[in-house]
């Protein structure tokens, strides 16, 4: 598993956008939420922006292949292989 994937486990488990801290402080979770801004296709920033404002993890059992989280994995996947090789 790489940066990228365990960056977006930690949020589907633990993240909750409304959280009063996610909502209207500084917000939960900023190292990963670095590390997934690395993450490169024309829908991350969208993903992303719909995990910080509208995901709650009490429903990600709800979550399927079209989801904001099942996108981002299949590039951190991508990423993950080609940091790999690279090494």
């Amino acid at each position: 598993m790489n940066k990228y994937q365990k960056a977006l486990r930690t949020l589907k488990n633990e993240y909750d956008a409304f959280y009063f801290e996610n909502k209207y402080g500084e917000g939960t979770h900023p190292e990963e939420f670095k590390i997934i801004a690395e993450l490169k296709g024309e829908y991350v920033t969208d993903a992303i922006g719909w995990i910080k404002n509208c995901y709650d993890c009490y429903y990600r059992y709800e979550l399927d292949e079209n989801s904001a989280f099942a996108y981002l994995e299949k590039i951190a996947e991508k990423m993950g292989e080609e940091e790999r090789k690279e090494e």
